[in-house]
């Protein structure tokens, strides 16, 4: 038996996909340049299914007509930042109710994979997080911690009444972290309490205090991941960082 027998079907994909969930903010279109005239230079929008490093699905509209093989730019975009991702259809599949694009990037030679990055990074942070509750490091509350890939961590407090409502967070995501010490019931005002820090450095220090622009930055990428959280996560958990982000 040859080692290429011995691979299972995630082991030969060249890179993860990491999903995205229904509720994720992230806007997204892409237009085909097929043989079609009527929808060639169309702009379809529609649902990103999952990302990868290299490439990503979207589910658009039956009414496209695309073939494998075609070139094509995906439009990703959130709160005012837009990128476009040049590619091809590694495939195109339709159901009943609609068609699913799979895109593969072209080569990132030029580094205008930048602009991709803090989209790809955002889904890695939120759609990987695992976790459930452990020993608690705060009198009165229960903590549940959630882990993901690197420094990726979500730390939840519950109080230990029995509705066990929310009592803060602290989540560090890809370039940023974000935090909420003391959740109350005027979301408003939680939303004003969240606070941001760089993430830590690979070597385990704590990150570089922001600049403006860059607390910026790290709302936005809080607002995806927030809304890109497993289904497997708490409704009320999920509910919070939404709303607070």
């Amino acid at each position: 038996m040859g080692s290429n027998d011995t691979k299972t079907g995630e082991s030969k994909r060249k890179q993860t996909r990491y999903e995205v969930s229904d509720d994720c903010r992230i806007r997204a279109s892409i237009k085909i340049r097929s043989a079609d005239a009527a929808t060639a230079s169309k702009d379809w929008t529609g649902t990103l299914v999952d990302v990868s490093s290299g490439g990503a699905h979207i589910q658009i509209s039956l009414g496209a007509v695309a073939y494998t093989g075609d070139t094509c730019a995906l439009t990703l975009g959130h709160a005012g930042v837009k990128t476009e991702l040049r590619g091809t259809l590694a495939h195109y599949v339709c159901s009943a109710r609609h068609s699913v694009c799979g895109v593969k990037f072209d080569a990132f030679s030029s580094g205008w994979d930048k602009a991709y990055l803090p989209y790809f990074k955002a889904i890695v942070a939120s759609s990987t997080l695992k976790g459930g509750t452990s020993d608690s490091d705060r009198p009165g509350f229960y903590r549940e911690e959630y882990s993901g890939p690197g420094h990726t961590k979500l730390v939840i407090w519950r109080d230990n009444k029995p509705e066990r409502a929310l009592a803060g967070f602290d989540y560090t995501m890809a370039r940023f972290a974000a935090a909420l010490p003391t959740a109350g019931a005027d979301m408003f005002k939680n939303k004003a309490d969240v606070t941001f820090r760089a993430a830590p450095l690979d070597n385990g220090a704590p990150g570089m205090p922001l600049t403006k622009a860059q607390e910026a930055e790290a709302r936005w990428e809080f607002s995806i991941a927030a809304s890109n959280l497993p289904k497997a996560l708490a409704p009320d958990l999920r509910r919070l960082l939404r709303l607070v982000s």
